[in-house]
């Protein structure tokens, strides 16, 4: 196995987002993650591939601005 489980922190520092929205995401179920035991790990590689998916999302649809009025 070469690919390396992250914590939350190790999420969190790749995404350059907070821990607390990296471990709400994973209780949403919206990151790629794996429990062992009482322990909550996540594969790099699938967070990169989840991340990926997300820029794909963006570029099929993107945020318009709200009308001002």
């Amino acid at each position: 196995m070469t690919d390396r489980l992250l914590t939350a922190a190790d999420v969190a520092d790749l995404l350059n987002v907070p821990e607390s929205w990296v471990r709400e995401a994973t209780r949403q179920d919206r990151l790629p993650h794996i429990h062992l035991g009482r322990y909550i790990r996540y594969h790099a590689t699938a967070i990169r591939s989840w991340l990926t998916e997300q820029e794909h999302a963006a570029d099929r649809h993107p945020i318009r601005p709200r009308p001002r009025g």
